[in-house]
């Protein structure tokens, strides 16, 4: 297992091998780090259920790759495909069956909505589906609804 945080001091990232326990996750740049909940948990089978950092039950889960490497796979593809206008299908093609290979070659991460926390490694729960904006809304804009409005001028 591994779990991938960010300080939110100094936004370092956060490497774990293990569930968290509960108190300060220390971070390496700035040392105030990050503060756990310590009621993280694990199914019968080791997959998430309950988010080791802040104890949240809200995860998804995504495939486990760079999202800046595939957008510069695309304009690849796609910058090949125009120049080589004669090959413009084969190319599309050929892009089109490499992005199905790495989609089933490729493991699934799980992620918490409340604090970002990213858990690879480990089996993910059937229960757990893929990214709901109305869900990531909710965590998002929590702190924002209670907050009163100011006034315009």
């Amino acid at each position: 297992m591994e779990l991938n945080t960010f300080c939110p001091e100094c936004e370092n990232g956060i490497f774990l091998h293990e569930m968290p326990k509960a108190g300060l996750i220390p971070c390496t740049r700035c040392s105030k780090g990050r503060e756990a909940s310590g009621n993280g948990e694990l199914d019968a089978k080791g997959a998430l259920v309950r988010c080791g950092i802040c104890g949240c039950t809200d995860l998804y889960r995504q495939k486990d790759f760079n999202t800046k490497l595939g957008l510069w796979v695309v304009v690849l593809i796609v910058g090949l495909a125009l120049v080589f206008n004669q090959y413009l299908i084969p190319i599309l093609i050929g892009g089109a069956i490499v992005d199905l290979i790495l989609y089933f070659a490729l493991g699934d991460i799980v992620i918490c909505y409340q604090c970002r926390g990213i858990y690879r490694g480990m089996p993910v729960a059937e229960k757990i589906e893929g990214f709901d904006l109305k869900t990531h809304d909710k965590y998002e804009f929590k702190t924002k609804k209670t907050e009163e409005p100011k006034e315009l001028l």
